[in-house]
């Protein structure tokens, strides 16, 4: 179990995307408190995907960097940590969450770490993802998801899917870990359900 500079106030967490594990072995470490995510509406259920929600008068989050895919202050946490952020799509090391998808991962993705940098061998970091995606795309992503044991939460402005890791896995304070939300535009996935807030909004 590593132990990791701490945030002012942020959660820090090692990844399942940490540089010597995958996506199946999440690697916990030293908490503090860290913003909540939104909350849940309903129970969670093994049920069905639903449809994508959809907000037709709101123009789809079009993210470029991972700068620009995260909230002006998380931003601000992981500058004052002298941490940085790079995406890790192409590279050797590292992978894409939405690579599991059906369809495949979706074109314009993003994979970000944040950490002290993509030269340092450290599990010192934080992952989040964002990708656009559209409904054909997201109904069957969310069908693998069900079938693969996430449980389904309606969230406001989303459908989200998590994972129950129990003993020895990373959770949140509700005990949610490893996290896809679908917006009806993109699709988002942090290591634990609460680091969702992390991510800029969908609009």
């Amino acid at each position: 179990m590593a132990n990791r500079p701490l945030l002012p106030v942020v959660l820090i967490v090692t990844g399942v995307l940490s540089l010597s594990a995958c996506s199946a072995a999440n690697t916990p470490a030293a908490e503090t408190s860290a913003p909540a995510a939104s909350p849940v509406s309903s129970a969670p259920s093994a049920s069905p995907a639903a449809e994508p929600r959809s907000t037709p008068d709101a123009a789809p989050p079009v993210f470029t960097s991972c700068d620009e895919a995260i909230t002006p202050e998380f931003r601000q946490m992981v500058a004052d940590n002298g941490w940085v952020g790079w995406n890790m799509v192409g590279q050797q090391i590292g992978h894409s969450p939405f690579d599991v998808f059906p369809s495949g991962a979706p074109t314009g993705q993003l994979s970000c770490r944040f950490g002290a940098g993509p030269e340092v061998a450290t599990d010192n970091v934080l992952d989040l993802a964002w990708a656009p995606i559209d409904e054909a795309a997201a109904q069957s992503a969310q069908k693998y998801l069900a079938e693969a044991g996430f449980q389904r939460i309606e969230s406001t402005g989303a459908t989200q899917w998590a994972t129950r890791p129990g003993d020895g896995g990373w959770a949140d304070d509700d005990g949610w870990g490893e996290t896809y939300s679908f917006t009806g535009t993109d699709v988002r996935w942090a290591v634990t359900r609460e680091d969702l807030a992390y991510i800029a909004p969908a609009a």
